[in-house]
Protein backbone atom coordinates (compact mmCIF):
# COMPACT_ATOMS: atom_id res chain seq x y z
CA UNK A 1 0.00 0.00 0.00
CA UNK A 2 0.88 3.68 -0.96
CA UNK A 3 1.68 5.14 2.95
CA UNK A 4 2.38 8.70 1.32
CA UNK A 5 0.02 11.19 2.88
CA UNK A 6 -3.07 11.74 1.05
CA UNK A 7 -2.89 15.52 -0.56
CA UNK A 8 -6.10 16.88 -2.82
CA UNK A 9 -6.05 20.66 -3.50
CA UNK A 10 -8.60 22.31 -5.65
CA UNK A 11 -6.71 24.05 -8.85
CA UNK A 12 -8.84 26.09 -10.43
CA UNK A 13 -12.72 26.95 -10.99
CA UNK A 14 -14.79 28.46 -13.70
CA UNK A 15 -18.27 30.11 -14.35
CA UNK A 16 -19.45 31.73 -11.07
CA UNK A 17 -22.78 30.56 -9.81
CA UNK A 18 -26.10 32.25 -10.71
CA UNK A 19 -29.08 30.83 -9.18
CA UNK A 20 -32.37 31.87 -11.00
CA UNK A 21 -35.25 32.54 -8.16
CA UNK A 22 -38.27 30.89 -8.55
CA UNK A 23 -40.26 31.15 -5.32
CA UNK A 24 -42.40 28.37 -6.61
CA UNK A 25 -40.21 25.42 -6.89
CA UNK A 26 -36.62 24.34 -6.90
CA UNK A 27 -34.06 25.60 -8.96
CA UNK A 28 -34.32 23.66 -12.54
CA UNK A 29 -30.60 22.78 -12.56
CA UNK A 30 -29.85 19.72 -10.22
CA UNK A 31 -27.31 18.22 -12.60
CA UNK A 32 -24.33 16.97 -11.45
CA UNK A 33 -21.52 14.84 -12.78
CA UNK A 34 -18.07 13.56 -12.16
CA UNK A 35 -15.34 12.91 -14.85
CA UNK A 36 -11.33 12.28 -14.88
CA UNK A 37 -9.39 14.28 -16.85
CA UNK A 38 -6.02 13.27 -16.28
CA UNK A 39 -3.87 10.56 -14.77
CA UNK A 40 -0.21 10.31 -13.74
CA UNK A 41 1.39 7.89 -11.75
CA UNK A 42 0.53 9.05 -8.54
CA UNK A 43 -2.11 11.76 -9.26
CA UNK A 44 -5.67 12.34 -10.99
CA UNK A 45 -7.45 15.05 -11.89
CA UNK A 46 -10.96 14.86 -11.83
CA UNK A 47 -13.95 17.87 -12.79
CA UNK A 48 -16.72 17.89 -10.29
CA UNK A 49 -19.88 19.66 -12.56
CA UNK A 50 -22.66 20.74 -10.57
CA UNK A 51 -26.06 22.92 -11.74
CA UNK A 52 -26.62 26.48 -10.26
CA UNK A 53 -29.14 24.31 -8.28
CA UNK A 54 -26.22 23.15 -5.91
CA UNK A 55 -25.19 26.73 -5.18
CA UNK A 56 -23.27 26.81 -1.57
CA UNK A 57 -23.75 23.20 -1.02
CA UNK A 58 -20.71 20.88 0.25
CA UNK A 59 -19.77 17.85 -1.88
CA UNK A 60 -18.21 14.95 -0.31
CA UNK A 61 -15.94 13.12 -2.69
CA UNK A 62 -15.07 9.56 -1.65
CA UNK A 63 -11.96 7.40 -3.22
CA UNK A 64 -13.07 4.08 -2.96
CA UNK A 65 -14.15 3.62 0.98
CA UNK A 66 -11.62 6.67 2.22
CA UNK A 67 -13.40 10.40 2.24
CA UNK A 68 -10.73 12.26 0.85
CA UNK A 69 -12.38 15.64 0.88
CA UNK A 70 -15.83 17.90 1.98
CA UNK A 71 -15.30 20.49 -0.76
CA UNK A 72 -17.57 23.81 -0.40
CA UNK A 73 -18.95 24.11 -4.37
CA UNK A 74 -17.56 27.53 -5.61
CA UNK A 75 -18.31 27.22 -9.15
CA UNK A 76 -20.35 25.12 -11.85
CA UNK A 77 -16.63 23.17 -12.71
CA UNK A 78 -14.12 22.57 -10.28
CA UNK A 79 -10.95 20.77 -11.16
CA UNK A 80 -9.39 18.24 -8.46
CA UNK A 81 -6.28 17.24 -8.09
CA UNK A 82 -5.65 14.00 -5.96
CA UNK A 83 -2.26 13.22 -4.97
CA UNK A 84 -0.44 10.23 -3.23
CA UNK A 85 -1.33 7.32 -5.08
CA UNK A 86 -0.38 3.89 -6.56
CA UNK A 87 1.11 3.55 -10.00
CA UNK A 88 -0.93 1.03 -12.04
CA UNK A 89 -4.17 1.00 -9.88
CA UNK A 90 -7.57 1.99 -10.20
CA UNK A 91 -9.52 3.82 -7.99
CA UNK A 92 -13.24 4.37 -7.83
CA UNK A 93 -14.09 8.17 -6.95
CA UNK A 94 -18.18 9.45 -5.92
CA UNK A 95 -19.72 12.77 -5.60
CA UNK A 96 -22.31 12.47 -3.04
CA UNK A 97 -23.94 15.88 -2.79
CA UNK A 98 -27.31 16.50 -0.31
CA UNK A 99 -30.64 15.55 -2.34
CA UNK A 100 -28.79 14.13 -5.34
CA UNK A 101 -27.97 10.52 -6.61
CA UNK A 102 -24.22 9.66 -6.02
CA UNK A 103 -22.16 10.12 -9.30
CA UNK A 104 -19.26 7.80 -9.45
CA UNK A 105 -16.21 7.29 -11.81
CA UNK A 106 -13.21 5.45 -12.37
CA UNK A 107 -9.76 6.49 -12.45
CA UNK A 108 -6.55 3.68 -13.45
CA UNK A 109 -3.07 5.30 -12.46
CA UNK A 110 -0.29 5.13 -15.25
CA UNK A 111 2.43 2.58 -14.53
CA UNK A 112 6.01 3.77 -13.96
CA UNK A 113 8.91 3.14 -16.22
CA UNK A 114 11.91 1.20 -15.92
CA UNK A 115 15.53 2.37 -14.54
CA UNK A 116 17.10 0.19 -15.29
CA UNK A 117 19.63 1.70 -17.82
CA UNK A 118 22.86 0.53 -18.95
CA UNK A 119 25.35 3.18 -20.14
CA UNK A 120 28.33 3.85 -22.03
CA UNK A 121 31.12 6.92 -22.14
CA UNK A 122 32.40 8.06 -25.33
CA UNK A 123 35.12 10.37 -25.79
CA UNK A 124 34.99 12.83 -29.06
CA UNK A 125 37.86 14.83 -29.83
CA UNK A 126 42.05 14.25 -29.73
CA UNK A 127 42.91 17.12 -27.03
CA UNK A 128 44.52 19.32 -29.84
CA UNK A 129 42.06 21.75 -28.94
CA UNK A 130 39.06 22.32 -26.98
CA UNK A 131 35.96 20.20 -28.07
CA UNK A 132 32.54 20.01 -26.86
CA UNK A 133 28.85 19.30 -28.00
CA UNK A 134 26.19 21.30 -27.84
CA UNK A 135 22.82 19.51 -29.27
CA UNK A 136 22.10 15.76 -30.13
CA UNK A 137 18.89 14.42 -31.99
CA UNK A 138 18.22 10.49 -32.33
CA UNK A 139 16.32 9.02 -35.62
CA UNK A 140 16.64 5.94 -34.23
CA UNK A 141 18.20 2.90 -32.33
CA UNK A 142 20.85 2.71 -34.82
CA UNK A 143 20.99 6.50 -35.90
CA UNK A 144 22.00 9.55 -34.13
CA UNK A 145 23.38 13.06 -34.93
CA UNK A 146 25.46 15.73 -32.37
CA UNK A 147 26.58 19.28 -32.96
CA UNK A 148 29.31 21.16 -31.75
CA UNK A 149 33.00 21.34 -32.39
CA UNK A 150 35.38 18.62 -32.16
CA UNK A 151 39.16 19.00 -32.74
CA UNK A 152 41.31 16.06 -34.19
CA UNK A 153 44.21 16.40 -35.70
CA UNK A 154 44.26 20.42 -35.47
CA UNK A 155 41.12 20.07 -37.88
CA UNK A 156 38.09 21.16 -36.41
CA UNK A 157 34.60 19.57 -37.22
CA UNK A 158 31.60 20.35 -36.59
CA UNK A 159 28.68 17.39 -37.01
CA UNK A 160 28.69 13.94 -35.56
CA UNK A 161 27.24 10.62 -36.53
CA UNK A 162 26.42 7.73 -34.42
CA UNK A 163 25.95 4.35 -36.21
CA UNK A 164 24.83 2.44 -33.39
CA UNK A 165 28.15 1.17 -32.61
CA UNK A 166 30.96 4.03 -33.17
CA UNK A 167 30.57 7.93 -33.75
CA UNK A 168 32.62 9.88 -36.86
CA UNK A 169 32.80 13.35 -37.63
CA UNK A 170 32.91 15.68 -40.54
CA UNK A 171 32.41 18.92 -41.69
CA UNK A 172 29.45 21.15 -42.63
CA UNK A 173 30.76 24.33 -44.65
CA UNK A 174 28.23 27.60 -45.46
CA UNK A 175 28.99 28.76 -48.62
CA UNK A 176 29.17 32.58 -49.03
CA UNK A 177 30.36 34.67 -51.64
CA UNK A 178 32.07 31.83 -53.58
CA UNK A 179 33.78 30.59 -50.18
CA UNK A 180 33.39 27.99 -47.62
CA UNK A 181 33.28 29.16 -44.25
CA UNK A 182 33.22 26.87 -41.11
CA UNK A 183 31.65 27.51 -38.09
CA UNK A 184 30.90 25.44 -34.70
CA UNK A 185 27.30 24.28 -34.91
CA UNK A 186 25.57 24.67 -31.98
CA UNK A 187 21.59 23.35 -32.50
CA UNK A 188 20.14 20.33 -34.39
CA UNK A 189 16.20 19.12 -35.25
CA UNK A 190 15.73 16.41 -37.20
CA UNK A 191 12.50 14.89 -38.70
CA UNK A 192 14.32 12.78 -40.81
CA UNK A 193 17.65 11.36 -42.20
CA UNK A 194 16.75 13.39 -45.04
CA UNK A 195 14.96 16.45 -43.55
CA UNK A 196 17.26 17.65 -41.02
CA UNK A 197 18.29 21.05 -39.85
CA UNK A 198 21.47 22.76 -37.97
CA UNK A 199 22.52 26.57 -37.27
CA UNK A 200 25.26 28.48 -35.82
CA UNK A 201 25.20 31.89 -37.18
CA UNK A 202 22.99 30.88 -39.87
CA UNK A 203 20.49 28.04 -40.58
CA UNK A 204 20.92 25.21 -42.94
CA UNK A 205 18.46 21.80 -44.49
CA UNK A 206 19.61 18.99 -45.45
CA UNK A 207 17.44 17.31 -47.72
CA UNK A 208 18.51 14.46 -48.19
CA UNK A 209 20.50 15.09 -51.29
CA UNK A 210 22.54 18.62 -50.33
CA UNK A 211 22.37 21.31 -47.89
CA UNK A 212 20.14 24.25 -48.54
CA UNK A 213 22.01 27.49 -46.97
CA UNK A 214 19.92 30.74 -45.43
CA UNK A 215 21.82 33.62 -45.61
CA UNK A 216 19.12 35.79 -43.49
CA UNK A 217 19.20 39.57 -43.49
CA UNK A 218 19.96 41.37 -39.65
CA UNK A 219 16.64 42.41 -40.04
CA UNK A 220 15.20 38.81 -39.92
CA UNK A 221 18.26 37.59 -37.81
CA UNK A 222 21.25 38.72 -36.24
CA UNK A 223 23.23 36.04 -33.72
CA UNK A 224 23.78 32.73 -33.12
CA UNK A 225 20.84 29.84 -33.29
CA UNK A 226 20.98 28.02 -30.33
CA UNK A 227 18.10 25.82 -30.46
CA UNK A 228 15.35 24.75 -33.30
CA UNK A 229 12.11 23.25 -32.88
CA UNK A 230 8.90 22.65 -35.59
CA UNK A 231 6.32 20.55 -36.54
CA UNK A 232 7.79 20.04 -40.50
CA UNK A 233 9.92 22.09 -42.25
CA UNK A 234 7.55 24.43 -43.39
CA UNK A 235 6.50 25.38 -39.77
CA UNK A 236 10.03 25.56 -38.28
CA UNK A 237 11.35 28.14 -35.31
CA UNK A 238 14.87 29.25 -34.33
CA UNK A 239 15.66 31.13 -31.60
CA UNK A 240 19.17 32.38 -30.12
CA UNK A 241 20.85 35.63 -29.05
CA UNK A 242 19.67 38.75 -28.32
CA UNK A 243 15.66 37.57 -27.59
CA UNK A 244 15.87 36.72 -31.48
CA UNK A 245 13.10 34.44 -32.87
CA UNK A 246 12.47 33.73 -36.51
CA UNK A 247 9.92 31.23 -38.21
CA UNK A 248 10.38 29.68 -41.62
CA UNK A 249 6.77 28.62 -43.58
CA UNK A 250 8.57 26.59 -45.64
CA UNK A 251 9.18 29.59 -48.19
CA UNK A 252 10.28 32.72 -46.53
CA UNK A 253 11.56 33.46 -43.04
CA UNK A 254 9.92 36.25 -40.59
CA UNK A 255 11.82 37.43 -37.71
CA UNK A 256 9.33 37.75 -34.63
CA UNK A 257 9.24 40.08 -31.95
CA UNK A 258 9.80 38.80 -28.51
CA UNK A 259 9.62 41.62 -26.39
CA UNK A 260 13.07 40.95 -24.85
CA UNK A 261 16.68 41.24 -25.43
CA UNK A 262 17.85 38.42 -23.54
CA UNK A 263 19.20 35.36 -25.59
CA UNK A 264 17.05 32.16 -26.07
CA UNK A 265 18.34 29.30 -24.63
CA UNK A 266 15.63 26.66 -25.76
CA UNK A 267 12.18 25.86 -27.66
CA UNK A 268 10.09 23.19 -27.48
CA UNK A 269 6.50 22.48 -28.57
CA UNK A 270 3.97 19.75 -28.86
CA UNK A 271 0.20 19.39 -30.06
CA UNK A 272 -2.76 19.80 -27.58
CA UNK A 273 -4.97 17.57 -28.34
CA UNK A 274 -7.89 19.12 -26.13
CA UNK A 275 -7.63 22.15 -28.62
CA UNK A 276 -5.84 20.25 -31.48
CA UNK A 277 -3.25 23.36 -32.17
CA UNK A 278 0.63 23.34 -31.20
CA UNK A 279 1.37 24.64 -27.76
CA UNK A 280 5.05 26.16 -27.88
CA UNK A 281 7.07 27.68 -25.08
CA UNK A 282 10.72 29.44 -25.66
CA UNK A 283 12.97 30.00 -22.90
CA UNK A 284 15.30 32.73 -22.43
CA UNK A 285 17.67 33.18 -19.87
CA UNK A 286 20.99 35.93 -19.08
CA UNK A 287 22.39 33.73 -16.52
CA UNK A 288 24.79 33.68 -15.10
CA UNK A 289 24.73 37.37 -15.71
CA UNK A 290 21.61 38.51 -14.29
CA UNK A 291 18.99 36.52 -13.32
CA UNK A 292 17.02 37.90 -15.67
CA UNK A 293 14.47 35.61 -17.45
CA UNK A 294 11.78 35.10 -19.35
CA UNK A 295 9.23 32.62 -20.83
CA UNK A 296 6.85 33.00 -24.05
CA UNK A 297 4.23 31.23 -25.75
CA UNK A 298 4.55 30.95 -29.59
CA UNK A 299 1.67 31.28 -31.46
CA UNK A 300 2.32 31.17 -35.19
CA UNK A 301 3.82 34.78 -35.40
CA UNK A 302 3.39 36.25 -31.94
CA UNK A 303 4.37 35.94 -28.58
CA UNK A 304 2.89 36.39 -24.87
CA UNK A 305 4.38 35.92 -21.94
CA UNK A 306 4.21 32.86 -19.46
CA UNK A 307 4.12 33.96 -16.01
CA UNK A 308 7.49 32.12 -14.07
CA UNK A 309 6.54 33.01 -10.82
CA UNK A 310 8.52 30.01 -8.50
CA UNK A 311 11.45 29.85 -10.65
CA UNK A 312 15.16 30.88 -10.59
CA UNK A 313 16.15 33.49 -13.17
CA UNK A 314 18.94 30.62 -13.91
CA UNK A 315 16.64 28.71 -16.49
CA UNK A 316 18.36 26.61 -19.37
CA UNK A 317 16.06 23.97 -20.85
CA UNK A 318 12.08 23.58 -21.54
CA UNK A 319 10.10 20.19 -21.73
CA UNK A 320 6.36 19.27 -21.76
CA UNK A 321 3.49 17.32 -22.72
CA UNK A 322 0.58 19.93 -23.06
CA UNK A 323 -2.29 19.99 -19.89
CA UNK A 324 -0.57 17.19 -18.27
CA UNK A 325 2.93 18.36 -17.00
CA UNK A 326 5.78 21.25 -17.96
CA UNK A 327 9.09 21.64 -16.72
CA UNK A 328 11.96 24.26 -16.84
CA UNK A 329 15.02 23.56 -15.43
CA UNK A 330 18.40 25.63 -14.38
CA UNK A 331 18.78 26.28 -11.04
CA UNK A 332 16.51 23.65 -9.77
CA UNK A 333 13.77 21.47 -11.58
CA UNK A 334 10.65 23.08 -12.32
CA UNK A 335 7.32 21.88 -13.19
CA UNK A 336 3.86 22.76 -13.58
CA UNK A 337 0.37 20.64 -14.27
CA UNK A 338 -0.85 23.45 -15.85
CA UNK A 339 -0.47 26.85 -17.72
CA UNK A 340 -3.85 28.19 -16.37
CA UNK A 341 -3.03 26.83 -12.74
CA UNK A 342 -2.07 30.28 -11.23
CA UNK A 343 0.29 29.11 -8.29
CA UNK A 344 3.85 29.67 -8.71
CA UNK A 345 6.24 27.01 -10.78
CA UNK A 346 7.03 23.93 -7.85
CA UNK A 347 10.46 23.56 -7.68
CA UNK A 348 12.59 20.65 -6.07
CA UNK A 349 14.56 22.16 -3.40
CA UNK A 350 18.47 21.82 -4.12
CA UNK A 351 19.29 18.44 -3.23
CA UNK A 352 15.93 16.75 -3.12
CA UNK A 353 16.70 15.70 -6.76
CA UNK A 354 20.21 16.90 -7.77
CA UNK A 355 22.28 19.57 -6.19
CA UNK A 356 23.98 20.22 -9.53
CA UNK A 357 23.24 23.09 -12.17
CA UNK A 358 20.37 21.30 -14.38
CA UNK A 359 21.22 22.62 -18.13
CA UNK A 360 18.82 19.90 -20.48
CA UNK A 361 15.00 18.40 -19.88
CA UNK A 362 13.78 15.54 -22.42
CA UNK A 363 11.36 13.09 -21.88
CA UNK A 364 9.03 10.01 -24.15
CA UNK A 365 5.71 10.92 -21.32
CA UNK A 366 5.03 12.54 -18.16
CA UNK A 367 6.19 9.00 -16.50
CA UNK A 368 9.64 8.48 -18.41
CA UNK A 369 11.65 12.08 -18.07
CA UNK A 370 15.68 12.67 -18.30
CA UNK A 371 17.57 15.95 -16.57
CA UNK A 372 21.09 16.17 -17.63
CA UNK A 373 23.64 19.16 -15.98
CA UNK A 374 26.84 20.39 -14.39
CA UNK A 375 29.79 17.27 -13.74
CA UNK A 376 27.67 14.56 -16.36
CA UNK A 377 24.57 15.05 -13.74
CA UNK A 378 21.50 12.67 -15.44
CA UNK A 379 18.42 12.02 -13.43
CA UNK A 380 15.95 9.84 -14.33
CA UNK A 381 11.88 10.44 -13.33
CA UNK A 382 9.91 7.37 -13.42
CA UNK A 383 6.28 8.75 -13.00
CA UNK A 384 7.46 8.27 -9.04
CA UNK A 385 10.68 8.18 -8.40
CA UNK A 386 13.84 9.79 -9.60
CA UNK A 387 17.19 7.86 -9.71
CA UNK A 388 20.48 9.27 -10.46
CA UNK A 389 23.03 7.70 -13.03
CA UNK A 390 25.53 10.36 -12.00
CA UNK A 391 28.05 7.65 -10.24
CA UNK A 392 28.03 5.84 -14.42
CA UNK A 393 28.19 9.07 -16.20
CA UNK A 394 30.10 11.69 -13.91
CA UNK A 395 32.32 14.58 -15.88
CA UNK A 396 35.06 15.64 -13.98
CA UNK A 397 36.17 18.75 -16.00
CA UNK A 398 32.47 19.22 -17.57
CA UNK A 399 28.98 18.72 -17.94
CA UNK A 400 26.30 17.80 -20.09
CA UNK A 401 24.38 20.69 -22.37
CA UNK A 402 21.29 18.11 -24.02
CA UNK A 403 19.52 15.55 -23.63
CA UNK A 404 17.48 13.59 -26.80
CA UNK A 405 15.31 10.74 -25.61
CA UNK A 406 13.64 8.11 -28.49
CA UNK A 407 12.28 4.89 -26.89
CA UNK A 408 14.39 2.88 -24.54
CA UNK A 409 17.65 4.96 -26.33
CA UNK A 410 18.76 8.20 -24.01
CA UNK A 411 22.05 10.07 -26.09
CA UNK A 412 23.67 12.68 -23.58
CA UNK A 413 25.97 14.84 -24.78
CA UNK A 414 28.62 17.86 -23.64
CA UNK A 415 32.01 18.34 -22.67
CA UNK A 416 34.73 16.63 -20.53
CA UNK A 417 37.98 19.33 -21.36
CA UNK A 418 39.61 19.20 -23.40
CA UNK A 419 37.42 16.45 -25.15
CA UNK A 420 33.61 16.28 -25.93
CA UNK A 421 31.39 13.78 -23.95
CA UNK A 422 28.63 11.40 -24.81
CA UNK A 423 26.80 9.24 -22.71
CA UNK A 424 24.17 6.83 -24.14
CA UNK A 425 21.96 5.02 -22.16
CA UNK A 426 20.12 1.48 -23.09
CA UNK A 427 17.03 0.71 -21.54
CA UNK A 428 16.94 -2.85 -20.54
Amino acid sequence: MNTTPLVLFVLFSFCALTCKKNPVGPPSDLSFALTVNDVSCTEAWLTLHVGSGFATHTAKLTRDTVVVANIKLIGTDTTIGDTGLSPSHTYTYMLSLPGATSATTKATTMDTTSHALTWTMYTLGDGSGSSSLFDVAIISDTLAYAVGEIFNGGTAYNFAKWDGQVWSTTQILYPYQGQQYFAQLLSIFIFSENDLWVGSNQPMHWNGTSWQTFDLSASIWNGWIYKIWGSSSSNLYIVGGGGSIAHFNGTSWTQITSGTSISFCDIWGANNPQTNQTEILAIASDYPTTLDMKIVKITGTTVAPVDGTGLSGAISGVWFVPNRCYYIVGAGIGQKHSLQDSSPWSVYPSGVVTSYYSTSVHGNDINDIFVVGADGDLQHYNGATWKSYRDQTYLANGSFGCVAVNGNLVIAVGSNSPNAAVAIGHRE
